[in-house]
């Protein structure tokens, strides 16, 4: 029998890890750090790895993924999930209003809008305020059973919030992943030799149908509601008498809603809106492709009803598509620092959302079999907020009858050595490609490594053809001379240049070394993890792969390559070299205890405008001072360094109540403790 102290304990920790994830993934306001979250969750989980009596669905655990599904069962919706019919131009929109005022006999109506979301349609269900099963839209009819992955969205509630929860209510909204976290998502695809996504939509409807729910649990997506379906209210027959109510009450649920939704109080006031919202569209978080409006009193949406595919009294107004056609000149083949060979295509220079596109991703081999993409056809290309170029379609009418089939070279254009095919990705086979080895040297000193400042990416190439570098170790050899014999290279420029190198010997952390050695599937945040619980390097090698699973960050596969890396002959080598160069950094627990001492220890700061010094050179000082950076402002933001002509960054900080500060208010917090939230045992 369970002891009562540990099911209340049990119940007071998924009450505070749920609450926790709330804040953190909805609200973007942590009250307590990850270390103190993953105790909580350790906890957690011990516990009901001794109880399996108390086990539980919902439980906060169940987020990182349980055992593969056999397949995807169907559901059909209890209510259809209509389609919307859209509109290309604001003169669709007024021929749209006209409509609904015919049809209501109303002048002045309200209208709901908010981004139109381009992800994966999604319904998920609740029964007594707690989750039990999520569908795809499907043919809005029947869709798929994806409850087993839904569960992992980690800003997706499984208890609903509040204590006044309908019975039952299904809500709808869109499965989306942000730009940046699907940058980096495509990254780390690529780096590992993995399929990248042609777009956020992609990958998140690619994520969702997977059979296994640790893929879902181990990327960043993210549940936005914009509607519901079936509600049933124990106190009242309905409390969400307009759109306005609906969304304001799936918020007070716990639930995340579109950014930037408002209530309009006419069809001017949407189409203000609209354009309001392209011109801002490359600046948002998400990927949108324009507005939806809807009536804002569910009694007129009721009376306007629905045609056979979309309801009469909501329109997705579509801003125009960032695409374009040109010339495909050529396919070149890029040789990264793993040896995947990555065709790029030579393009006809061509305009598109405010920037002249002369080349793009085609991503791999198999991208460019399935499309068929020829030199010389006329292609359409796209471009997405800051999401690299990508080559999409062939206008066939238009290809020349001599396009000849493009042949994927299976032979590394540097070393010429043969190439072998590793599932998705197309491979150098030669351990010492040349091409190899100047792309891990370039990302050794890149930011994503060592962040060597004053190394060019260009003279590390120049170096390595005349055959000085060889490997990361031996930028530790270098002297001044080996950099003066080089025309273009000045005294000063050689002078930063060895500059750099002496302060990465003397202030290397060892996460950022882990981090430069470019290992497959270890990226910045499992450096991190390894850095914390190994003081030396070479210490990681010395245990089993089991071993490294019980780190966070660290499965299967991130183990099977840090096993891959120690037992190559080319790398021990390098690290012998490294040793005997006294460059060694190390790390531990230690590291972390020092840093919380630190004047600016968890806080995070975002720096924006002209500011005196260099802005990666102000970040290192916020970072040395034990700070944090972010690129985009949020609440988890504490200062908002704010230089000359800042822009909208400053007002949106404003927006969100956060503090802004000068560079030398900036500097004065260098030099002071800042304070930092006292956690008690009630926080627990």
């Amino acid at each position: 029998m369970v002891l009562k102290n540990v099911i209340e304990r049990v119940a007071l920790l998924r009450e505070k890890l749920e609450r926790h994830n709330y804040l953190y993934y909805v609200q973007d306001a942590p009250e307590i750090s990850d270390a103190e979250y993953d105790a909580l969750f350790r906890e957690l989980a011990g516990l009901e790895a001794e109880h399996p009596e108390l086990e539980d669905p919902n439980s906060p655990t169940k987020r990182v993924g349980g055992k593969p599904a056999d397949g995807f069962t169907p559901y059909e919706h209890a209510e259809r999930m209509y389609s919307l019919d859209n509109g290309m131009d604001l003169d669709a929109w007024y021929a749209f209003t006209e409509r609904v005022t015919k049809g209501t006999g109303q002048e002045n109506i309200q209208y709901w809008a908010d981004p139109k979301m381009d992800g994966l349609a999604m319904e998920v269900i609740y029964e007594q305020g707690r989750f039990v099963q999520a569908a795809t839209r499907g043919d809005g009819l029947t869709g798929e059973d994806v409850t087993h992955n839904m569960r992992t969205v980690m800003n997706l509630p499984l208890n609903l919030r509040g204590d006044d929860v309908p019975e039952l209510l299904e809500v709808r909204g869109e499965v989306v992943m942000s730009n940046v976290e699907f940058a980096d998502l495509n990254r780390r695809q690529e780096e590992a030799g993995d399929k990248v996504f042609a777009n956020p939509r992609n990958a998140a409807a690619g994520t969702i149908r997977q059979l296994d729910p640790k893929v879902a649990a181990s990327r960043p997506l993210r549940f936005l509601g914009y509607g519901i379906g079936r509600v049933q209210w124990t106190t009242a027959s309905d409390k969400w008498d307009t759109q306005q109510a609906v969304m304001d009450g799936l918020k007070d649920l716990g639930f995340a809603i579109p950014p930037e939704a408002k209530l309009c109080d006419s069809s001017q006031e949407v189409a203000d809106y609209f354009e309001e919202l392209m011109a801002q569209r490359e600046g948002l978080p998400f990927e949108i492709d324009g507005v939806v409006a809807k009536v804002n009193d569910r009694g007129m949406q009721n009376a306007l009803g629905y045609t056979s595919r979309a309801p009469r009294w909501a329109l997705a107004l579509k801003f125009p598509a960032y695409q374009t056609k040109t010339r495909l000149n050529s396919i070149r083949i890029q040789v990264g620092r793993t040896g995947v060979l990555t065709p790029v295509a030579e393009l006809e220079p061509v305009e598109l959302a405010g920037v002249v596109v002369s080349k793009a991703t085609l991503h791999n081999k198999g991208y460019i079999e399935e499309r068929d993409f020829r030199i010389g056809d006329t292609v359409l290309i796209q471009r997405a907020g800051d999401v690299i170029p990508q080559v999409l379609s062939v206008a066939l009418d238009e290809r020349s009858d001599a396009a000849e089939k493009y042949e994927f070279p299976m032979q590394c254009p540097v070393c010429e050595s043969v190439a072998a095919e590793d599932g998705e990705a197309v491979r150098c086979t030669n351990p010492v490609c040349p091409a190899k080895t100047v792309q891990r040297i370039i990302h050794f000193v890149s930011k994503a490594g060592l962040d060597m400042e004053g190394v060019g990416k260009k003279w590390i190439q120049k170096l390595a053809e005349d055959g000085v570098l060889t490997s990361p170790a031996d930028l530790f050899k270098l002297e001044k001379t080996n950099l003066l014999k080089y025309e273009r290279m000045g005294d000063k420029s050689a002078e930063n240049f060895m500059a750099a190198i002496a302060k990465a010997r003397k202030a290397t952390p060892l996460w950022r070394f882990i981090a430069g050695l470019g290992i497959r599937h270890v990226g910045e945040q499992t450096a991190k993890t390894l850095a914390v619980n190994f003081e030396e390097f070479d210490a990681i090698g010395k245990v089993t792969r089991e071993e490294l699973q019980d780190l966070d960050d660290v499965g299967p596969i991130v183990a099977e390559s840090l096993v891959d890396f120690f037992i190559n002959d080319e790398n021990q080598v390098m690290l012998g070299q490294f040793k005997e160069l006294d460059f060694w950094p190390t790390g531990g627990s230690k590291d972390v205890e020092a840093t919380a001492l630190l004047p600016l220890s968890g806080k995070v700061f975002i720096f924006t405008g002209t500011l005196p010094m260099k802005r990666n050179e102000a970040q290192a000082m916020a970072e040395a001072q034990g700070g944090a950076i972010s690129k985009t402002i949020s609440k988890k933001v504490d200062y908002v360094v704010a230089g000359e002509k800042a822009g909208s960054k400053v007002a949106k900080a404003e927006k969100l109540g956060l503090e802004i500060i000068d560079f030398d208010t900036f500097k004065g917090l260098l030099g002071q403790k800042v304070k930092k939230k006292q956690m008690t045992l009630l926080d627990f």
